[in-house]
């Protein structure tokens, strides 16, 4: 059986802010914003997350900052001629 041409689609995008209360502390914390937004939304959720690692930054410690999403590229099986 022949295969379709791949279809490639994206899962929704998680940014993650992480951080900890001070340099000596156990506590910490992790922040998830997920979205179902389209791909044009992505450059305003990675400046909205730069800017909320910036802020964070200046009262805790160690604050990162990420971005994540799963791509899946399937094909179809078509029926033989």
């Amino acid at each position: 059986m022949p295969l379709d041409t791949p279809e490639t689609t994206q899962s929704d995008v998680t940014w993650t802010a992480s951080g900890r209360l001070n340099a000596q502390s156990t506590t910490s914390f992790q922040l998830h914003i997920t979205t179902e937004g389209a791909p044009q939304t992505e450059a305003e959720g990675d400046a909205l997350l730069q800017q909320l690692v910036d802020l964070l930054s200046t009262r805790f410690v160690g604050v990162t900052g990420t971005k994540g999403y799963t791509a899946y590229t399937t094909r179809n099986m078509t029926l033989s001629p």
